[in-house]
């Protein structure tokens, strides 16, 4: 099904069927998995790589229905990291193709502060990405819903494109609106891969909810383990190296140490972000081109002369030449 007629049939349905039950609703059903393919063929080449789901909602309908393209590589849920999403107005025939943030983390950290913090993201999203806000000049969005989400939603969007019903445009200009979105978010990536470490906000222990934490111990006394996780996160347990403190013991809830976890593991790229050439394609196999390493040797590897050497420098952590 061609992405114009599939935003066609949802943007003509969707009002009808939200006064109806959700389970087993066509549209529902249609939104799941046609919808959801008719996105993925819309990407062409990009299509590689990335995972798109559609959410008609769950249990009830959703004020605001979505088709979100994710990177593994940054995220796998609406709920965190960024996005490229397309979110569907509560009340008119009107849907917005978003570059957003994932509003639930946000939320849980910051509360009452949430859309303050998402907006001022989304404004540096759109610094990072300058060079496409001429192909996508939608920085702000209307939803026409006040639940919280929506509202979320809107604080979180960073730049895009709106259509109407009426002026749907053709199928070639909504293929290349969605491209070039999606290379936006590859580009805000590794913008953001390229940010140096001094511009990094430190998080604060009051932010983790670590109750009486032990000093950490310093990274050359941390001996590195080759491991295959099978605990990590399921986009990440391919990677080999999983990099273990001595027995540190910190007291923290369950929620509190998922966020913790989150927050010590790191992405590592085995083929550098500054090798990559601008402009050009890259597709990922989250097996073979990422390591997850705790945040120390993240750090210290990158100052390594051969940052995608596991090997050695796993050796030089545990010579304590690093």
């Amino acid at each position: 099904m061609a992405l114009r007629e599939t935003l066609q049939r949802m943007l003509t349905e969707y009002a009808k069927a939200k006064v109806e039950p959700l389970e087993n609703h066509p549209l529902a059903q249609f939104i799941r998995h046609d919808a959801a393919q008719a996105v993925a063929a819309g990407l062409g080449e990009l299509r590689t790589g990335v995972v798109v789901e559609g959410s008609p909602g769950q249990g009830n309908w959703a004020a605001v229905p979505w088709i979100s393209i994710f990177d593994p590589a940054i995220t796998t849920s609406a709920t965190r990291g960024y996005y490229v999403v397309y979110l569907f107005h509560a009340s008119e025939p009107v849907v917005h193709l978003s570059l957003n943030q994932g509003t639930t983390a946000v939320r849980e950290e910051f509360g009452a502060r949430t859309r303050e913090i998402l907006r001022d993201r989304a404004n540096l999203m759109r610094k990072r990405v300058q060079d496409f806000t001429g192909a996508l000049p939608a920085t702000t969005i209307d939803l026409g819903s006040t639940a919280r989400l929506p509202g979320d939603y809107v604080a979180g969007h960073a730049l895009g494109a709106s259509y109407a019903l009426d002026a749907l445009p053709g199928e070639a200009t909504l293929r290349g609106d969605l491209q070039a979105i999606v290379r936006a978010c590859q580009a805000l990536t590794i913008a953001a891969a390229l940010m140096p470490m001094s511009k990094l906000k430190p998080i604060s222990r009051k932010s983790l909810a670590l109750r009486n934490p032990p000093p950490c111990p310093k990274p050359a006394n941390m001996p590195i383990t080759a491991k295959l996780s099978a605990t990590a996160p399921r986009s990440k347990r391919p990677s080999s190296f999983m990099a273990r403190a001595a027995r540190p013991v910190i007291s923290v809830s369950l929620n509190a140490m998922v966020r913790l976890v989150r927050v010590l593991l790191k992405p590592h790229h085995l083929k550098p972000i500054s090798t990559l050439e601008e402009g050009v394609t890259v597709h990922y196999d989250i097996g073979a081109d990422f390591a997850v390493l705790c945040s120390n040797c993240h750090r210290m590897i990158h100052r390594t002369a051969d940052p995608s050497n596991l090997v050695q420098f796993r050796d030089m952590v545990q010579s304590n030449k690093v």
